[in-house]
């Protein structure tokens, strides 16, 4: 386990992979999909999508869907990604540019670490805060507006249809909630949150029918935090887990993640409703200064 300590800002434990442990993630990353985030110096940072990797000694990673930005064979880049709520952070070689294709090839060092969190950044809000987020989505067929009602989850089905009473309140937390000809509106109830993300659960039809078709771009969200509205920009899918718990009578659920700008009121109002600090951690900068210290 190795420390970076950094003027006083909070401590982070930068916990290193084995081999073995670095090649189940990236395999995991390859088969979600998953955003990856590359650098060379921060703050300019840059995204793709995880899309092939294969093992020549080390680790061959492909993004797809990225901006291409390095210009010299052989640079040495810093990347991150998230699995599982987990931040993981390692460097590589870039070997190869596709421009036509926006695809970039990169050498994996073998040292990846994972980000141990010591300062407090979420708060838990189901079931002591209702705090709702509310997207809209492109309907596959006519006629619902879906609401996750987690107090009623074992009395009926997710997917319902909600009267018009409702339907119009929703609609009138935001402009942003009124749904177009093609368009419907989703809601859930949030179980933690930060300035920068949270989760809920989802149903398999909710998963399938609303959030899998998201999970390729970014949007935006409406949330509703004690009656007080939010408009979240950048929304990203970062994680959709299987959820195996009592409490939702065998239904099979997943703990869905999203991340998306910062909100600097969001975290005013998350300070004020509970009285507590939210510690925001630039953790690719952190990687940086303790990466050069290896």
């Amino acid at each position: 386990m190795v420390e970076s300590s950094i003027g006083s800002r909070p401590k982070i434990n930068f916990i290193k992979l084995t081999s073995e442990e670095l090649s189940s993630k990236i395999a995991l990353l390859v088969s979600n999909h998953d955003r990856v985030i590359f650098w060379k110096t921060s703050p300019r940072y840059f995204e793709g999508v995880a899309h092939h990797f294969q093992v020549q000694g080390r680790i061959l990673l492909t993004l797809d869907k990225t901006d291409i930005f390095i210009r010299v064979p052989g640079e040495t880049i810093c990347l991150n990604f998230i699995l599982n709520d987990i931040d993981y952070f390692l460097r590589g070689k870039v070997l190869e540019q596709v421009e036509d294709s926006s695809q970039i090839t990169i050498e994996l060092q073998e040292e990846c670490f994972r980000v141990e969190k010591r300062s407090r950044e979420r708060l838990l809000t189901y079931p002591v805060y209702d705090v709702y987020a509310y997207l809209k989505f492109h309907k596959a067929s006519s006629g619902n507006v879906i609401f996750f009602n987690k107090g009623e989850q074992k009395t009926r089905d997710f997917f319902s249809e909600i009267d018009n009473i409702q339907k119009n309140k929703i609609a009138a937390m935001s402009s942003d909630l009124n749904p177009g000809d093609e368009e419907d509106v989703v809601g859930f109830r949030v179980e933690d949150i930060s300035s920068t993300g949270l989760s809920f659960f989802a149903n398999v039809k909710e998963k399938e029918m609303v959030l899998d078709s998201l999970s390729q771009e970014k949007f935006s969200l409406v949330l509703n935090f004690e009656t007080q509205v939010f408009n979240l920009e950048e929304a990203v899918v970062v994680y959709k887990m299987n959820y195996i718990n009592a409490q939702f009578s065998g239904i099979p659920m997943f703990k869905v993640g999203i991340n998306f700008k910062h909100s600097s009121s969001l975290k005013r109002k998350i300070e004020d409703i509970s009285g507590i600090t939210l510690d925001l951690v630039n953790y690719q900068k952190e990687f940086e200064e303790f990466i050069k210290n290896e």
